[in-house]
């Protein structure tokens, strides 16, 4: 089946941009300022969130709250005057050949930041009690969303009823739902209850369908069908039926190089609905907090885009990318250029990419154990070799489409801690041995510490403390000392799609003073011709 050339899909959370790009009081030029400045980064689609937590943004509604938090104030001048910020948005997306979406979180997971803010949560769920989930599973981040249960027909008929309104009374191009919080139905019912889920989107699909121009209908979903299903997310059902135009699976914070692209597209390669995979600013939990929330570089993007691209993908969704503007650096316009480069595979594969297989979730336990993510999933990949057993072997996957005969020179690297450089390794790539003296090895490094991550009064997770003007970081924890090893990567030694590193402790370091050996950061390095 032939499908719509690659593209890409550009996501604005409801309030970042309107905090960290647009002024106080907003002017109708400083709006269209903004979509220019998308539509000059090679964007073909503009998403702007405009529903989260029971409330409007951009747009005043007769029906339901306008969203009461202080970064949404400065639109207020313009729609006294009569003029919706949401128009504006579309017309000057519409002027730069851009179609435009609009986004709508399905439950939201930020009511305890709303509440740090002083504005508390919205009036329907507020005065609502008994249409909230309840006994949340265990963990700080399940006890703060105070988010709606969609068992319930009244907050299903809720969030239909503003869709309608939207599709009815805008000029949209479309309607993404955002499916990425903590929970739609209670703990162990999700499944059971998928159907209600289904219903809905049936139903807004069909609606979509009768505006006079068929709308789009994409979902922002979970990183694999299993998680989604988990949370009573009938994905593969919604492809089937025609229900979805497109999808985009990820993570819901970082930028996983080993999600199953390959299956979403299988899902979706006989069907209508096309595959945005998304591609968010960091690569895990640990790398975002000792970077010091240095955003992803460009050959780490070209990474991704290239195996999104080789698992099947029809463009690229990018989401979070205003978050690390805190970076110093010449954030946008100047931040958003290497869009142009994703939306081209040719010129992906023309430029140096850089792969980082992190333990996305490592170091964070908001969600009851440490490297869980909130759909409960444990996404912290480990090789993990103990010292007291005899050659101890284990396994780390990675996901790679690269044809390696094209390469001027490509390298894998891994990295162990409580590894020594006197540790005695046999490694295999996909079976085949990697001979010892072909790899080569760093002496023991020195330590390397992670760090807290605090909330400002605004709800902005910072991992730092302010003080006197300056931002001091704090060590929580320190890993042991590790050691780096490396080897060329030549063209026999990989699979396209999945590949598998083995590595036995064949001899351990006498004067080692770690007791495991832990292997949980592997990149590779590619050099094209």
């Amino acid at each position: 089946m032939t499908k719509k050339a690659h593209r890409i899909l550009y996501v604005s959370d409801p309030s970042t941009i309107s905090r960290t790009v647009l002024p106080d009081p907003v002017e109708e030029a400083d709006l269209r300022k903004w979509v220019d400045m998308v539509a000059d980064s090679g964007i073909d689609i503009f998403n702007q969130e405009i529903f989260s937590q029971g409330w409007t943004a951009y747009w005043q509604s007769e029906h339901y709250e306008y969203d009461q938090r202080p970064q949404h104030q400065r639109f207020r001048p313009l729609i006294k005057a009569g003029t919706q910020p949401l128009d504006i948005l579309i017309d000057q997306s519409h002027r730069r050949g851009m179609q435009f979406i609009a986004g709508f979180r399905i439950n939201d997971g930020h009511a305890a930041h709303n509440r740090k803010q002083g504005v508390g949560i919205a009036k329907y769920i507020e005065s609502n009690p008994h249409l909230r989930l309840h006994d949340p599973r265990s963990g700080q981040n399940y006890q703060e969303p105070e988010a709606l249960d969609f068992t319930h027909r009244e907050v299903r008929e809720f969030t239909y009823g503003v869709i309608e309104e939207v599709a009815c009374g805008f000029d949209i191009d479309g309607v993404e739902l955002c499916f990425r919080d903590t929970a739609y139905f209670p703990p162990h019912h999700a499944a059971e209850r998928a159907d209600l889920m289904t219903e809905l989107i049936q139903n807004i699909r069909t609606r979509l369908n009768e505006c006079g121009k068929k709308l789009m209908l994409g979902a922002r979903i979970y990183a694999t069908p299993a998680e989604c299903e988990s949370q009573g997310l009938d994905i593969c059902n919604w492809i089937r039926n025609g229900l979805l135009d497109y999808i985009s699976p990820q993570d819901t914070m970082y930028a996983d190089h080993n999600l199953p692209y390959s299956e979403w597209s299988a899902l979706t390669r006989e069907t209508e609905c096309l595959i945005y995979p998304g591609l968010l600013p960091w690569n895990s939990y640990r790398a975002r907090y000792r970077l010091g929330r240095i955003p992803l570089s460009h050959a780490t993007c070209r990474a991704l885009a290239h195996t999104m691209y080789g698992a099947g993908a029809n463009g690229i969704s990018i989401y979070n990318h205003f978050v690390p503007s805190v970076w110093q650096q010449p954030f946008y316009p100047q931040g958003m250029q290497v869009l142009h480069q994703l939306r081209d595979p040719e010129r992906v594969a023309r430029g140096e990419r850089h792969y980082i297989f992190d333990p996305t979730w490592d170091g964070f336990s908001g969600f009851g154990a440490n490297g869980r993510c909130s759909t409960g999933v444990t996404n912290a990949q480990q090789l993990r070799l103990s010292r007291s057993e005899q050659r101890p072997t284990g396994e780390f996957r990675f996901q790679l489409y690269e044809n390696l005969q094209h390469a001027h020179c490509a390298t894998l690297l891994f990295r162990g801690f409580g590894l020594t450089a006197d540790d005695e390794l046999n490694v295999r790539l996909n079976s085949h041995i990697i001979p010892d003296e072909a790899i080569g090895r760093t002496a023991s490094s020195d330590r390397v510490t992670t760090v807290d991550s605090t909330r400002e009064k605004d709800g902005r997770n910072i991992p730092c403390t302010a003080q006197g003007g300056r931002i001091e970081f704090r060590a929580l924890a320190e890993k042991p000392v590790f050691s780096t090893r490396w080897f060329v990567l030549s063209d026999p030694l990989v699979e396209r799609g999945n590949n598998y590193l083995s590595i036995t402790l064949t001899k351990s370091d006498p004067e080692a003073t770690s007791s495991t050996i832990v292997i949980d950061e592997v990149e590779i390095f590619v050099e094209p011709r």
